[in-house]
């Protein structure tokens, strides 16, 4: 598996157990620089992948699939 397909897979599930993520939490987790991980988010959800939403001065992230591995908010 390539490097980019691991990243994404890694975003998307760390979306999946903490929906909501700002670009620094999600940075800090994973130990990336925000500038890139603000554009790597930008194209994942330029495909569809992720989607956001302005939540005062920040952007929080969401699994656009979240319900396709069992979530754990799904009812």
């Amino acid at each position: 598996m390539r490097k980019e397909e691991r990243l994404t897979r890694t975003i998307l599930e760390l979306l999946e157990d903490d929906p909501g993520m700002s670009v620094k939490g999600m940075a800090e987790r994973l130990g990336l620089n925000r500038t890139f991980l603000s554009g790597y988010l930008t194209a994942l959800e330029n495909e569809g992948r992720i989607r956001s939403k302005n939540i005062g001065p920040a952007r929080a992230y969401f699994n656009n699939n979240s319900n396709s591995r069992g979530s754990r908010n799904a009812k």
